[in-house]
Formats: structure tokens, C-alpha cells, sequence
């Protein structure tokens, strides 16, 4: 009886001591990942981002397709890259390994992404933020299309700038503080829906219930389109200097 007992025992500290190891050395591996999606022949991009929690820095400029590094200290935060081209559109998508914060210890949590993307082609930009704190600088792309998922957190989206043409931006804003920089020389018309918050349109023009433009908008060439559903938190609509 004293030997199965004994190797009861023993069998369940292996068992503990296995799954302690596992998660001290594999579950919390950390990483600093580069990310380089090289130039090709097309015409164009469709930009998926996919981030859930930490960290996220955004802007253009990229020598190549995509550039920039991954930082994290938890193996199921490693991101997963991929692209494909078919035809004259290059897909890029870009998902963190693990969207659930089950299990993570967030103060201790670390897990930043800092993205280049080229400005030499137009992209359709679709970025998910998750539950984060991020910018985007979006300012010198060249966008057919943005759509924002902000969750929550607090975010910065600059798109002032110089813009050669219009696009149309959707931005669905959940829980935090915003703050969207705009260009002063380009037409912006906002149509905003909001739920519980504080809207800062201080800069712009109402034209009828929940439509407002920039100054710019009455001469203005090109026109920049943004549809923003506000959710619960601050949001400011600032004019670049």
C-alpha cells in the first residue's frame, strides 16, 4: 500500500512539475520578432491587422510591402503572418496568436507592435485594436480605404497630411479615449452616431443632424468620407495645426 501510494505521489509531482515547466518554458516563451513582407509586382494592398492586447504603433514609410518588429513575453501572443497575391492585390494579414486574456497576468503583460507600411501603393487598411493602447499614423499612405475597430483602450488616428484623393474611413469606437487628427487643407465630412460620451467637434460645421464638415469642404477637390459609431468614452476631432 506504502509503494502505491509512494508512486502516486511521485506520479502527481511529475505531473505538476511537467505542467509548471510547460508553462515556465514554453506557455510564457518571450520573442522579438522582425516582420518584412517584401516588394512584389502589386498594383495595390489589402492590410489586415488583428490585434488584441498590449501596444500598437502604425505608420508609413516602409522600404518594402510591410516592415517593422514584434515584442512579447507570452508564446500565445506570437503573431501569425501571412501573404498572398492574387492577381494585382497583395493580401497581407496580420493576427495575434491569442485574442483571449484567460490566463494572463497583465500587469506583468507585455506584447507591442510597431508596423510600417509602404506608401507607394494604395491600401485598404482594416485594423481590429483590441484592448489596447495605439496610434496610427497614417498620414503620407496612400488609402482607398480604413476601417477602425477601436475596443477599448485609448488610440490616437492621425490622418492629417497632404491627400492626393478621397477615400471613405469607418470607425467603430468602443470604450476609451480617441483622439482623430484630420488635415486642414483637405474636405473631411463626418457623419457620427453616439452612444454614452463626449464628442469634441469644435473644428467642424454641422450640416444636418449628425453630419458635420471642415472648413475646407466647401471648395475642396478631394473629400475624405468618415462614418464614426461612438460607443462609450471621449472622442476628439482635431484640426492638424
Amino acid at each position: 500500500m506504502n509503494k502505491v501510494l509512494g508512486i502516486a505521489l511521485l506520479t502527481g509531482f511529475l505531473v505538476v512539475f511537467g505542467i509548471y515547466g510547460y508553462n515556465k518554458w514554453f506557455a510564457k516563451a518571450s520573442g522579438n520578432e522582425e516582420i518584412l513582407i517584401e516588394k512584389d509586382n502589386a498594383d495595390a494592398l489589402d492590410v489586415d491587422i488583428d490585434f488584441g492586447i498590449g501596444k500598437l504603433f502604425i505608420q508609413g514609410g516602409s522600404p518594402e510591402w510591410v516592415s517593422g518588429e514584434f515584442t512579447y513575453n507570452h508564446k500565445k501572443l506570437e503573431p501569425k503572418v501571412t501573404y498572398k497575391k492574387k492577381k494585382d492585390v497583395g493580401y497581407v494579414k496580420i493576427k495575434q496568436g491569442s485574442k483571449t486574456t484567460f490566463g494572463f497576468n497583465k500587469r506583468k503583460l507585455k506584447n507591442e507592435w510597431d508596423l510600417q507600411l509602404t506608401n507607394e501603393i494604395p491600401i485598404n487598411l482594416d485594423v481590429d485594436m483590441g484592448v489596447s493602447t495605439s496610434t496610427l499614423n497614417l498620414k503620407g499612405l496612400q488609402l482607398n480605404s480604413l476601417s477602425v475597430d477601436s475596443g477599448v483602450g485609448e488610440s490616437v488616428i492621425d490622418m492629417s497630411g497632404d491627400w492626393k484623393k478621397g477615400f471613405r474611413a469607418d470607425m467603430d469606437l468602443g470604450v476609451g479615449d480617441v483622439t482623430i487628427i484630420l488635415p486642414k487643407n483637405t474636405g473631411v465630412r463626418l457623419n457620427v452616431s453616439k452612444g454614452i460620451g463626449n464628442v469634441d467637434l469644435k473644428d467642424f460645421t454641422m450640416q444636418k443632424d449628425g453630419e458635420y464638415v471642415n472648413e475646407a469642404f466647401g471648395g475642396a477637390d478631394v473629400i475624405i468620407d468618415i462614418t464614426v459609431d461612438i460607443g462609450v468614452g471621449d472622442v476628439k476631432f482635431k484640426t492638424a495645426d
